[in-house]
Protein backbone atom coordinates (compact mmCIF):
# COMPACT_ATOMS: atom_id res chain seq x y z
CA UNK A 1 0.00 0.00 0.00
CA UNK A 2 2.49 2.61 -1.16
CA UNK A 3 1.40 6.18 -0.48
CA UNK A 4 2.15 9.76 -1.20
CA UNK A 5 3.14 11.41 2.06
CA UNK A 6 5.02 10.24 5.14
CA UNK A 7 3.27 8.11 7.74
CA UNK A 8 5.25 6.17 10.28
CA UNK A 9 5.06 4.51 13.69
CA UNK A 10 5.96 7.69 15.58
CA UNK A 11 3.04 9.47 13.91
CA UNK A 12 0.77 6.52 14.67
CA UNK A 13 1.84 6.42 18.32
CA UNK A 14 1.24 10.14 18.74
CA UNK A 15 -2.35 9.74 17.54
CA UNK A 16 -2.86 6.66 19.65
CA UNK A 17 -1.79 8.67 22.68
CA UNK A 18 -4.88 10.83 22.32
CA UNK A 19 -6.92 10.26 25.46
CA UNK A 20 -10.40 10.91 24.06
CA UNK A 21 -11.53 8.02 21.84
CA UNK A 22 -13.64 10.27 19.63
CA UNK A 23 -10.75 12.65 19.00
CA UNK A 24 -8.51 9.67 18.28
CA UNK A 25 -10.88 8.26 15.65
CA UNK A 26 -11.37 11.69 14.14
CA UNK A 27 -7.59 12.11 13.73
CA UNK A 28 -7.36 8.73 12.00
CA UNK A 29 -10.28 9.59 9.71
CA UNK A 30 -8.53 12.79 8.61
CA UNK A 31 -5.41 10.86 7.67
CA UNK A 32 -7.04 7.89 5.99
CA UNK A 33 -9.51 10.01 4.03
CA UNK A 34 -6.86 12.36 2.63
CA UNK A 35 -4.06 9.85 1.95
CA UNK A 36 -3.39 8.75 -1.63
CA UNK A 37 -2.42 5.07 -1.84
CA UNK A 38 -1.24 2.79 -4.62
CA UNK A 39 -3.43 -0.22 -4.12
CA UNK A 40 -4.19 -2.78 -1.41
CA UNK A 41 -3.08 -6.36 -0.79
CA UNK A 42 -5.31 -9.00 -2.33
CA UNK A 43 -5.97 -12.72 -1.98
CA UNK A 44 -5.75 -15.31 -4.75
CA UNK A 45 -7.88 -18.35 -3.97
CA UNK A 46 -8.22 -21.27 -6.36
CA UNK A 47 -10.84 -23.62 -4.95
CA UNK A 48 -10.26 -26.33 -7.54
CA UNK A 49 -6.52 -26.50 -6.94
CA UNK A 50 -6.90 -25.70 -3.23
CA UNK A 51 -4.39 -22.85 -3.52
CA UNK A 52 -4.54 -19.69 -1.42
CA UNK A 53 -2.01 -16.86 -1.58
CA UNK A 54 -1.68 -13.19 -0.60
CA UNK A 55 -0.18 -10.67 -3.01
CA UNK A 56 1.14 -7.15 -2.55
CA UNK A 57 -0.48 -4.21 -4.42
CA UNK A 58 2.29 -4.56 -7.02
CA UNK A 59 1.22 -8.19 -7.68
CA UNK A 60 4.20 -9.76 -5.93
CA UNK A 61 3.67 -12.80 -3.72
CA UNK A 62 3.70 -11.83 -0.03
CA UNK A 63 5.91 -14.67 1.12
CA UNK A 64 5.48 -14.75 4.91
CA UNK A 65 1.72 -14.29 4.96
CA UNK A 66 1.30 -17.02 2.34
CA UNK A 67 3.51 -19.33 4.42
CA UNK A 68 1.29 -18.56 7.40
CA UNK A 69 -1.77 -19.65 5.43
CA UNK A 70 0.02 -22.79 4.23
CA UNK A 71 0.77 -23.69 7.82
CA UNK A 72 -2.89 -23.31 8.71
CA UNK A 73 -3.72 -25.78 5.93
CA UNK A 74 -0.95 -28.09 7.13
CA UNK A 75 -2.48 -28.31 10.62
CA UNK A 76 -5.81 -29.25 9.01
CA UNK A 77 -7.59 -25.93 9.46
CA UNK A 78 -10.72 -26.03 7.24
CA UNK A 79 -10.10 -24.29 3.91
CA UNK A 80 -13.03 -21.91 4.45
CA UNK A 81 -11.44 -20.82 7.74
CA UNK A 82 -8.08 -20.33 6.02
CA UNK A 83 -9.79 -18.26 3.32
CA UNK A 84 -11.39 -16.07 5.99
CA UNK A 85 -8.03 -15.66 7.75
CA UNK A 86 -6.49 -14.60 4.43
CA UNK A 87 -9.05 -11.82 4.02
CA UNK A 88 -8.44 -10.73 7.62
CA UNK A 89 -4.66 -10.86 7.29
CA UNK A 90 -4.50 -8.81 4.07
CA UNK A 91 -6.10 -5.90 5.94
CA UNK A 92 -3.46 -6.14 8.65
CA UNK A 93 -0.77 -6.08 5.96
CA UNK A 94 -2.42 -2.97 4.44
CA UNK A 95 -2.31 -1.34 7.86
CA UNK A 96 1.36 -2.20 8.45
CA UNK A 97 2.37 -0.88 5.04
CA UNK A 98 0.33 2.29 5.36
CA UNK A 99 2.26 3.25 8.48
CA UNK A 100 5.64 1.91 7.25
CA UNK A 101 5.87 -0.21 10.39
CA UNK A 102 9.03 -2.16 11.15
CA UNK A 103 7.81 -4.88 13.51
CA UNK A 104 11.26 -5.18 15.09
CA UNK A 105 11.27 -1.53 16.17
CA UNK A 106 7.79 -0.97 17.61
CA UNK A 107 5.60 -1.75 20.58
CA UNK A 108 3.41 -4.50 19.10
CA UNK A 109 0.69 -3.79 21.65
CA UNK A 110 0.33 -0.24 20.33
CA UNK A 111 0.22 -1.64 16.78
CA UNK A 112 -2.62 -4.11 17.38
CA UNK A 113 -4.58 -1.60 19.47
CA UNK A 114 -4.40 1.03 16.71
CA UNK A 115 -5.30 -1.70 14.17
CA UNK A 116 -8.67 -1.88 15.94
CA UNK A 117 -9.31 1.80 15.17
CA UNK A 118 -8.37 1.19 11.53
CA UNK A 119 -10.88 -1.67 11.27
CA UNK A 120 -13.65 0.43 12.81
CA UNK A 121 -13.33 2.89 9.92
CA UNK A 122 -13.07 0.41 7.03
CA UNK A 123 -15.86 -0.28 4.60
CA UNK A 124 -16.90 -3.92 4.46
CA UNK A 125 -16.22 -5.08 0.88
CA UNK A 126 -17.38 -8.50 -0.23
CA UNK A 127 -14.46 -10.75 -1.14
CA UNK A 128 -15.30 -11.62 -4.75
CA UNK A 129 -13.03 -14.18 -6.47
CA UNK A 130 -11.52 -11.94 -9.16
CA UNK A 131 -11.02 -8.66 -7.38
CA UNK A 132 -7.23 -8.47 -7.64
CA UNK A 133 -7.19 -5.68 -10.22
CA UNK A 134 -9.75 -3.64 -8.31
CA UNK A 135 -7.75 -3.81 -5.06
CA UNK A 136 -4.42 -3.11 -6.74
CA UNK A 137 -5.82 0.02 -8.44
CA UNK A 138 -7.36 1.60 -5.34
CA UNK A 139 -6.17 5.14 -4.69
CA UNK A 140 -7.90 5.76 -1.37
CA UNK A 141 -8.44 3.82 1.85
CA UNK A 142 -11.97 2.34 1.57
CA UNK A 143 -13.71 4.07 4.50
CA UNK A 144 -17.41 3.58 5.21
CA UNK A 145 -19.82 6.51 4.94
CA UNK A 146 -20.12 7.12 8.68
CA UNK A 147 -16.36 7.45 8.93
CA UNK A 148 -16.20 9.89 6.01
CA UNK A 149 -18.87 12.04 7.64
CA UNK A 150 -17.61 11.50 11.18
CA UNK A 151 -18.86 14.27 13.46
CA UNK A 152 -21.08 15.76 10.77
CA UNK A 153 -23.94 13.29 10.47
CA UNK A 154 -25.57 11.38 13.32
CA UNK A 155 -26.16 7.69 12.50
CA UNK A 156 -29.75 7.36 13.63
CA UNK A 157 -32.35 5.10 12.07
CA UNK A 158 -35.45 3.02 12.70
CA UNK A 159 -35.10 -0.43 14.22
CA UNK A 160 -37.40 -3.36 13.41
CA UNK A 161 -39.90 -2.05 15.94
CA UNK A 162 -40.00 1.38 14.30
CA UNK A 163 -38.11 3.08 17.13
CA UNK A 164 -35.39 5.65 16.44
CA UNK A 165 -32.04 4.27 17.64
CA UNK A 166 -28.37 5.03 17.23
CA UNK A 167 -26.96 2.82 14.48
CA UNK A 168 -23.71 0.91 14.82
CA UNK A 169 -20.77 3.09 13.81
CA UNK A 170 -18.67 0.25 12.36
CA UNK A 171 -19.32 -1.74 9.20
CA UNK A 172 -17.73 -4.74 10.89
CA UNK A 173 -19.33 -6.16 14.03
CA UNK A 174 -17.54 -6.43 17.35
CA UNK A 175 -17.10 -10.19 16.87
CA UNK A 176 -15.77 -9.73 13.34
CA UNK A 177 -13.17 -7.20 14.48
CA UNK A 178 -12.22 -9.60 17.28
CA UNK A 179 -11.50 -12.19 14.59
CA UNK A 180 -9.31 -9.75 12.64
CA UNK A 181 -7.25 -8.98 15.75
CA UNK A 182 -6.92 -12.66 16.69
CA UNK A 183 -5.60 -13.51 13.21
CA UNK A 184 -3.20 -10.56 13.26
CA UNK A 185 -1.76 -11.73 16.60
CA UNK A 186 -1.47 -15.32 15.32
CA UNK A 187 0.48 -13.99 12.35
CA UNK A 188 2.84 -12.05 14.62
CA UNK A 189 3.39 -15.20 16.67
CA UNK A 190 4.09 -17.13 13.46
CA UNK A 191 6.69 -14.56 12.37
CA UNK A 192 8.48 -14.76 15.70
CA UNK A 193 8.47 -18.54 15.92
CA UNK A 194 8.91 -19.60 12.31
CA UNK A 195 11.18 -16.97 10.73
CA UNK A 196 14.74 -15.84 11.32
CA UNK A 197 14.11 -12.28 10.19
CA UNK A 198 11.45 -11.62 12.81
CA UNK A 199 12.66 -13.88 15.60
CA UNK A 200 13.34 -10.82 17.78
CA UNK A 201 9.83 -9.34 17.61
CA UNK A 202 8.83 -8.35 21.15
CA UNK A 203 5.37 -9.77 21.81
CA UNK A 204 5.51 -9.62 25.61
CA UNK A 205 3.26 -6.54 25.76
CA UNK A 206 0.39 -8.32 23.99
CA UNK A 207 -1.91 -9.71 26.72
CA UNK A 208 -2.60 -13.44 26.78
CA UNK A 209 -4.80 -15.79 28.76
CA UNK A 210 -5.15 -19.52 29.29
CA UNK A 211 -8.13 -21.41 27.87
CA UNK A 212 -9.26 -24.93 28.72
CA UNK A 213 -10.33 -27.05 25.73
CA UNK A 214 -11.74 -30.53 25.36
CA UNK A 215 -10.33 -32.97 22.81
CA UNK A 216 -10.67 -36.71 22.26
CA UNK A 217 -8.19 -37.65 24.98
CA UNK A 218 -9.29 -35.05 27.53
CA UNK A 219 -12.92 -35.96 26.88
CA UNK A 220 -12.14 -39.55 27.84
CA UNK A 221 -10.02 -38.76 30.88
CA UNK A 222 -12.15 -35.87 32.09
CA UNK A 223 -9.12 -33.56 32.10
CA UNK A 224 -9.18 -30.52 29.88
CA UNK A 225 -6.16 -29.36 27.89
CA UNK A 226 -5.05 -25.79 28.51
CA UNK A 227 -3.72 -23.58 25.73
CA UNK A 228 -2.38 -20.02 25.68
CA UNK A 229 -4.29 -17.57 23.50
CA UNK A 230 -4.28 -13.82 22.89
CA UNK A 231 -6.55 -11.86 25.19
CA UNK A 232 -8.42 -10.10 22.39
CA UNK A 233 -10.94 -8.63 24.83
CA UNK A 234 -8.14 -6.77 26.60
CA UNK A 235 -6.84 -5.38 23.29
CA UNK A 236 -10.28 -4.15 22.23
CA UNK A 237 -10.79 -2.63 25.69
CA UNK A 238 -7.51 -0.71 25.36
CA UNK A 239 -8.84 0.62 22.04
CA UNK A 240 -11.97 1.83 23.86
CA UNK A 241 -14.07 -0.48 21.70
CA UNK A 242 -16.80 -2.37 23.53
CA UNK A 243 -19.66 -4.55 22.40
CA UNK A 244 -22.57 -2.31 23.31
CA UNK A 245 -25.15 -4.90 22.24
CA UNK A 246 -23.73 -7.60 24.47
CA UNK A 247 -25.23 -8.43 27.83
CA UNK A 248 -21.70 -9.19 28.95
CA UNK A 249 -21.25 -5.51 29.75
CA UNK A 250 -23.56 -5.93 32.73
CA UNK A 251 -21.78 -6.29 36.05
CA UNK A 252 -21.77 -9.96 36.99
CA UNK A 253 -20.26 -12.06 39.81
CA UNK A 254 -16.56 -12.80 39.68
CA UNK A 255 -15.83 -15.95 37.70
CA UNK A 256 -12.07 -16.35 37.82
CA UNK A 257 -10.18 -18.15 40.55
CA UNK A 258 -8.72 -15.71 43.06
CA UNK A 259 -5.03 -15.70 43.97
CA UNK A 260 -4.26 -16.85 47.49
CA UNK A 261 -1.94 -14.89 49.75
CA UNK A 262 0.63 -17.62 49.17
CA UNK A 263 0.19 -17.30 45.39
CA UNK A 264 0.87 -13.58 45.61
CA UNK A 265 3.97 -14.08 47.77
CA UNK A 266 5.27 -16.76 45.42
CA UNK A 267 4.74 -14.48 42.42
CA UNK A 268 6.66 -11.63 44.02
CA UNK A 269 9.43 -14.08 44.96
CA UNK A 270 9.86 -14.79 41.23
CA UNK A 271 10.87 -11.16 40.65
CA UNK A 272 14.67 -10.75 40.85
CA UNK A 273 15.68 -8.92 44.03
CA UNK A 274 17.59 -6.44 41.85
CA UNK A 275 14.40 -5.45 39.99
CA UNK A 276 13.13 -3.08 42.66
CA UNK A 277 10.67 -1.24 40.41
CA UNK A 278 8.79 -4.41 39.41
CA UNK A 279 8.69 -5.65 43.00
CA UNK A 280 7.28 -2.31 44.15
CA UNK A 281 4.78 -2.18 41.29
CA UNK A 282 3.15 -5.52 42.10
CA UNK A 283 3.37 -4.91 45.84
CA UNK A 284 1.34 -1.73 45.28
CA UNK A 285 -1.16 -3.56 43.06
CA UNK A 286 -1.87 -6.15 45.73
CA UNK A 287 -1.72 -3.71 48.67
CA UNK A 288 -4.09 -1.06 47.30
CA UNK A 289 -6.18 -2.95 44.73
CA UNK A 290 -5.37 -0.51 41.93
CA UNK A 291 -6.24 -0.90 38.30
CA UNK A 292 -3.23 -0.98 35.94
CA UNK A 293 -3.90 2.54 34.72
CA UNK A 294 -4.17 3.85 38.29
CA UNK A 295 -0.81 2.31 39.22
CA UNK A 296 0.74 3.74 36.09
CA UNK A 297 -0.55 7.23 36.94
CA UNK A 298 0.87 7.37 40.49
CA UNK A 299 2.91 10.52 41.03
CA UNK A 300 5.11 12.15 43.67
CA UNK A 301 7.16 15.31 44.04
CA UNK A 302 10.49 14.21 42.57
CA UNK A 303 11.97 17.69 42.99
CA UNK A 304 11.70 17.27 46.75
CA UNK A 305 14.08 14.29 46.80
CA UNK A 306 17.54 15.19 48.21
CA UNK A 307 20.26 14.84 45.57
CA UNK A 308 22.39 12.67 47.84
CA UNK A 309 19.60 10.49 49.24
CA UNK A 310 21.31 7.34 47.99
CA UNK A 311 24.26 8.15 50.31
CA UNK A 312 22.19 8.61 53.47
CA UNK A 313 22.09 6.26 56.43
CA UNK A 314 19.09 3.92 55.91
CA UNK A 315 17.34 4.98 59.15
CA UNK A 316 17.69 8.66 58.30
CA UNK A 317 16.51 8.00 54.73
CA UNK A 318 13.43 6.09 55.92
CA UNK A 319 12.55 8.90 58.34
CA UNK A 320 12.77 11.39 55.48
CA UNK A 321 10.57 9.14 53.35
CA UNK A 322 7.84 8.95 55.99
CA UNK A 323 7.84 12.64 56.78
CA UNK A 324 8.87 14.40 53.56
CA UNK A 325 7.69 12.26 50.62
CA UNK A 326 4.77 14.10 49.04
CA UNK A 327 2.63 12.43 46.44
CA UNK A 328 -0.05 9.86 45.79
CA UNK A 329 1.61 7.44 48.21
CA UNK A 330 2.45 8.94 51.60
CA UNK A 331 2.87 7.89 55.21
CA UNK A 332 0.04 8.77 57.63
CA UNK A 333 1.51 9.30 61.09
CA UNK A 334 -1.89 9.04 62.75
CA UNK A 335 -2.65 5.67 61.16
CA UNK A 336 1.01 4.61 61.34
CA UNK A 337 0.50 3.27 57.84
CA UNK A 338 1.13 4.07 54.20
CA UNK A 339 -1.88 5.33 52.26
CA UNK A 340 -2.55 5.65 48.54
CA UNK A 341 -4.42 8.68 47.22
CA UNK A 342 -6.08 7.75 43.91
CA UNK A 343 -7.15 10.69 41.76
CA UNK A 344 -8.44 10.96 38.20
CA UNK A 345 -5.86 12.53 35.92
CA UNK A 346 -5.84 13.66 32.33
CA UNK A 347 -2.93 11.81 30.74
CA UNK A 348 -1.35 12.03 27.30
CA UNK A 349 -1.42 8.27 26.64
CA UNK A 350 -4.93 6.88 26.11
CA UNK A 351 -3.70 3.40 27.08
CA UNK A 352 -3.21 4.84 30.55
CA UNK A 353 -6.63 6.41 30.99
CA UNK A 354 -8.51 5.02 33.97
CA UNK A 355 -12.00 4.52 35.31
CA UNK A 356 -11.38 6.47 38.51
CA UNK A 357 -14.58 8.41 39.21
CA UNK A 358 -14.03 9.88 42.65
CA UNK A 359 -10.95 10.48 44.71
CA UNK A 360 -10.24 7.78 47.27
CA UNK A 361 -7.70 7.26 50.04
CA UNK A 362 -6.68 3.61 50.57
CA UNK A 363 -4.73 2.45 53.65
CA UNK A 364 -2.13 -0.31 53.41
CA UNK A 365 -3.23 -3.44 55.31
CA UNK A 366 -0.01 -5.33 54.68
CA UNK A 367 3.58 -4.91 55.91
CA UNK A 368 4.38 -1.22 56.38
CA UNK A 369 8.10 -1.93 56.70
CA UNK A 370 8.28 -3.92 53.46
CA UNK A 371 6.57 -1.13 51.56
CA UNK A 372 8.90 1.41 53.18
CA UNK A 373 11.98 -0.55 52.08
CA UNK A 374 10.73 -0.99 48.51
CA UNK A 375 9.73 2.66 48.15
CA UNK A 376 13.05 3.92 49.42
CA UNK A 377 15.13 1.67 47.17
CA UNK A 378 12.96 2.52 44.17
CA UNK A 379 13.18 6.28 44.67
CA UNK A 380 16.97 6.13 45.08
CA UNK A 381 17.26 4.05 41.90
CA UNK A 382 14.82 6.30 40.05
CA UNK A 383 16.82 9.38 40.97
CA UNK A 384 20.03 7.88 39.58
CA UNK A 385 18.54 6.56 36.34
CA UNK A 386 16.52 9.69 35.58
CA UNK A 387 19.66 11.73 36.18
CA UNK A 388 21.61 9.55 33.72
CA UNK A 389 18.96 9.92 31.02
CA UNK A 390 18.70 13.68 31.52
CA UNK A 391 15.01 13.36 32.45
CA UNK A 392 15.36 13.91 36.16
CA UNK A 393 12.58 16.48 36.41
CA UNK A 394 10.76 15.86 33.11
CA UNK A 395 7.87 14.13 34.87
CA UNK A 396 6.82 13.12 38.38
CA UNK A 397 5.39 9.69 37.60
CA UNK A 398 6.55 7.13 40.13
CA UNK A 399 7.19 4.40 37.56
CA UNK A 400 9.44 4.86 34.54
CA UNK A 401 10.42 2.80 31.50
CA UNK A 402 13.67 0.86 31.34
CA UNK A 403 13.39 0.15 27.60
CA UNK A 404 16.26 1.44 25.50
CA UNK A 405 14.06 3.48 23.16
CA UNK A 406 11.95 5.07 25.91
CA UNK A 407 14.16 4.96 28.99
CA UNK A 408 13.04 7.38 31.65
CA UNK A 409 9.60 8.01 30.15
CA UNK A 410 6.43 7.12 32.06
CA UNK A 411 5.29 3.52 31.63
CA UNK A 412 1.97 2.53 30.03
CA UNK A 413 -0.68 -0.01 30.96
CA UNK A 414 0.84 -2.31 28.34
CA UNK A 415 4.17 -2.14 30.18
CA UNK A 416 2.56 -3.68 33.24
CA UNK A 417 1.29 -6.60 31.13
CA UNK A 418 4.83 -7.03 29.79
CA UNK A 419 6.31 -7.03 33.28
CA UNK A 420 3.81 -9.63 34.47
CA UNK A 421 4.61 -11.97 31.60
CA UNK A 422 8.35 -11.44 31.97
CA UNK A 423 8.16 -12.44 35.64
CA UNK A 424 6.36 -15.73 35.02
CA UNK A 425 8.09 -16.62 31.75
CA UNK A 426 10.18 -19.76 32.17
CA UNK A 427 9.23 -20.30 35.81
CA UNK A 428 8.05 -23.68 37.11
CA UNK A 429 4.56 -22.27 37.70
CA UNK A 430 4.24 -20.34 34.44
CA UNK A 431 1.16 -22.33 33.39
CA UNK A 432 -0.50 -21.62 36.73
CA UNK A 433 0.10 -17.86 36.62
CA UNK A 434 -1.10 -17.67 33.01
CA UNK A 435 -4.57 -18.11 34.53
CA UNK A 436 -4.15 -14.64 36.05
CA UNK A 437 -3.18 -11.12 35.02
CA UNK A 438 -2.19 -7.84 36.71
CA UNK A 439 -5.92 -7.26 37.31
CA UNK A 440 -6.00 -10.41 39.49
CA UNK A 441 -4.15 -8.53 42.25
CA UNK A 442 -7.16 -6.22 42.48
CA UNK A 443 -9.46 -9.20 43.03
CA UNK A 444 -7.06 -10.56 45.65
CA UNK A 445 -7.12 -7.21 47.47
CA UNK A 446 -10.94 -7.12 47.53
CA UNK A 447 -11.45 -10.72 48.67
CA UNK A 448 -8.69 -10.43 51.27
CA UNK A 449 -10.33 -7.39 52.87
CA UNK A 450 -13.80 -8.97 52.75
CA UNK A 451 -12.98 -12.42 54.09
CA UNK A 452 -9.77 -12.09 56.09
CA UNK A 453 -9.93 -8.52 57.40
CA UNK A 454 -13.74 -8.54 57.62
CA UNK A 455 -13.94 -4.94 56.42
CA UNK A 456 -17.42 -3.45 55.81
CA UNK A 457 -18.50 -3.80 52.20
CA UNK A 458 -19.11 -0.05 51.87
CA UNK A 459 -15.46 0.61 52.81
CA UNK A 460 -14.19 -2.00 50.36
CA UNK A 461 -16.39 -0.52 47.64
CA UNK A 462 -15.00 2.95 48.31
CA UNK A 463 -11.39 1.70 48.28
CA UNK A 464 -12.00 -0.11 44.99
CA UNK A 465 -13.43 3.05 43.46
CA UNK A 466 -16.74 1.48 42.43
CA UNK A 467 -19.58 3.81 41.56
CA UNK A 468 -21.82 2.26 44.18
CA UNK A 469 -21.87 -0.52 46.75
CA UNK A 470 -24.17 -2.68 44.58
CA UNK A 471 -21.36 -3.17 42.07
CA UNK A 472 -19.06 -4.54 44.77
CA UNK A 473 -21.76 -6.77 46.25
CA UNK A 474 -22.54 -8.22 42.82
CA UNK A 475 -18.96 -8.97 41.87
CA UNK A 476 -17.88 -10.43 45.21
CA UNK A 477 -21.26 -11.89 46.17
CA UNK A 478 -19.92 -15.30 47.18
CA UNK A 479 -17.08 -13.81 49.20
CA UNK A 480 -19.33 -11.85 51.55
CA UNK A 481 -19.41 -13.03 55.19
CA UNK A 482 -22.29 -15.33 56.00
CA UNK A 483 -22.42 -16.96 52.58
CA UNK A 484 -20.79 -20.14 53.88
CA UNK A 485 -19.27 -21.60 57.06
CA UNK A 486 -15.70 -20.50 56.59
CA UNK A 487 -14.20 -19.11 59.82
CA UNK A 488 -13.10 -15.50 59.75
CA UNK A 489 -9.39 -16.32 59.93
CA UNK A 490 -9.37 -18.77 57.01
CA UNK A 491 -6.92 -17.99 54.26
CA UNK A 492 -8.18 -16.71 50.95
CA UNK A 493 -6.70 -19.92 49.57
CA UNK A 494 -9.46 -21.94 51.21
CA UNK A 495 -12.01 -20.16 49.06
CA UNK A 496 -11.73 -22.11 45.83
CA UNK A 497 -14.81 -21.09 43.90
CA UNK A 498 -15.88 -20.42 40.34
CA UNK A 499 -18.32 -17.63 39.58
CA UNK A 500 -19.52 -15.90 36.48
CA UNK A 501 -17.93 -12.66 35.34
CA UNK A 502 -18.78 -10.46 32.40
CA UNK A 503 -15.48 -8.62 32.31
CA UNK A 504 -13.05 -6.46 34.25
CA UNK A 505 -14.31 -3.95 36.74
Amino acid sequence: MAMSGKFDYVHLRNIDNTLDSTDRLRAFVQIYSSAIINGLHFVHFDGKENIIQIYTPSHKLHYYSTCFLLKQKYIDTPINTVSRQAQQLRRFLDFLEFWNIDLLEVDTFTVVVSFVSYLRLLKSLRAKPNRAIEYSLMKQVPLHKRAKHFGKVSSIGLNFEGIMVQERFEDFSHNTISGFVETACKYLGFLKKETHEFADIDLTSIPVKQRAITNTISGTTGRKTKIIITDVHAILSEASFSNTSSSGNLIQPLSEEVMTEENVKNFISLIPSSDIQTRLLFYILKSFGLRRSEARNLMFNSKNVPNDLFLWDINKAQEWLKSEMYGDISYDNKLKAWVCDVVKREVANFQSQNKTVRRRLIPNFFSQQELTNLLLEHIKERQLIMGETGKKHVHDYLFYSNSNNSKGEAITGGTIYSKYRSVISGSERENFYLNFSPHSFRHFFATYLIRIKRKPINDVSRWLGHRDEKTTRTIYLHYLPGQDNLPADDKVGDMVAIFKNGGKV
